[in-house]
């Protein structure tokens, strides 16, 4: 299903609003009650979500569809469903990124390990994923290989699902686990990105009523079979094409709900993964960085480290900033049951802007404040 990547570098927006400071928690993650509102807050009504006030709106008209957990590493810490799943897109592709740092560091995998590109591209079914394998092959050039580390790098900058896959298939499940369970992400949900999309091509294969263990199974299983099947590859990409040529409506339709069924996580296990990542507490934490930061600084805000992901109806961001006077913040926001724009990442240019203000300024974090 079609990613999309979101420049940092437009989601500078200032915005100004005066508020007043709030007591510091003793532990951010925590999960403290939220600080007090400021003494004035201004409803948004705006309802664009290409914008930051459209973001704030929507947590106050629709806030069961909006997750987030806003750390700004000086003592205040803001959240609003924090504690409940969300469909993570390819917001979970640093749970992938974490384990290769580690197995990096323990030996079991080189940065410049070659991979042949046919392999890498055994878990990619043209024409569903917007695009981005294509621009991630543009990037890296043509040749029959690539090394460890720029498959990652497509995984992460183009967000590859390829890649994803690919790495998942090289470490194994319990290496994505064990990455998690360092940050105290248990029982992190799994995703197989062309298993996914596989059994939405070819919904008899999944089970009616299934729970999100056993689709997480099946998604497993259509996805190794993709990989190792190239009739059955051919035979998804035909079915999903055709799905999307016959009835356009309907296949938006079924996209949406097919999100819901899709790996999800709370925006506070991905804040704590962010968060471990950023102060170097999970292993190979500099080389995940250095993934994460490839767009560097952003003048007048300091060097983000981010992966976001989108879906029909889902956007997610997952972060951290390293401001430019060294002190660190953190912002998770996931949202789901968005007004369809396929094809569009938009919507998270307006989600990141305002995750960022708010760790940009107090006047952009009380304005969360004032919706949370």
């Amino acid at each position: 299903m079609p990613e999309f990547r979101i420049s940092v570098a437009t989601v500078l927006l200032l915005l100004v609003l005066s508020g007043c400071a709030a007591p510091a928690s003793p532990d951010p993650l925590g999960l403290p009650a939220n600080p007090p509102r400021p003494a004035t807050c201004t409803p948004p009504t705006s309802t664009d979500l290409t914008t930051a006030p459209g973001w704030l709106n929507r947590i106050a008209s629709a806030p069961g569809t909006v997750g987030l957990v806003v750390d700004d590493g000086r003592g205040r810490v803001v959240s609003h469903e924090a504690t409940t799943p969300f469909p993570l897109a390819s917001a979970v592709k640093v749970v992938h990124l974490a384990a290769y740092a580690r197995a990096v560091t323990d030996g079991r995998i080189r940065p410049d390990e070659p991979v042949a590109r046919a392999d890498w591209e055994r878990w990619y079914v043209p024409g569903t994923d917007g695009g981005v394998h294509p621009e991630a092959l543009a990037r890296l050039g043509n040749g029959p290989t690539d090394t460890a580390d720029q498959v990652v790098s497509a995984m992460i900058r183009e967000s590859d699902n390829a890649a994803a896959d690919w790495l998942r298939g090289r470490l194994g499940d319990e290496a994505l686990r064990e990455a998690a369970a360092s940050a105290g992400w248990a029982d992190v949900d799994l995703p197989s990105f062309v298993g996914a999309t596989a059994r939405f091509a070819l919904p008899d294969r999944a089970s009616a009523g299934a729970g999100r263990a056993q689709i997480a199974t099946i998604d497993a299983q259509l996805g190794r079979q993709v990989a190792d099947d190239p009739a059955f590859r051919v035979e998804v990409q035909r079915r999903y094409a055709a799905a999307a040529e016959q009835d356009p409506e309907r296949f938006l339709a079924d996209q949406q709900r097919w999100t819901d069924t899709t790996a999800a996580g709370t925006p506070v296990q991905l804040l704590r993964l962010h968060r471990a990542i950023a102060t170097g507490t999970v292993p190979g934490a500099d080389i995940v960085r250095r993934q994460l930061t490839y767009q560097g600084p952003t003048p007048g805000l300091g060097t983000i480290g981010f992966k976001a992901g989108s879906f029909v109806d889902v956007v997610t961001f997952g972060s951290f900033v390293r401001r430019d006077d060294g002190s660190l913040g953190y912002a998770v926001v996931l949202g789901r049951d968005l007004p369809l724009l396929p094809l569009t990442g938009t919507q998270a240019r307006g989600q990141q802007t305002m995750a960022l203000d708010a760790l940009r300024s107090p006047a952009g974090f009380d304005r969360l404040l004032c919706v949370a």
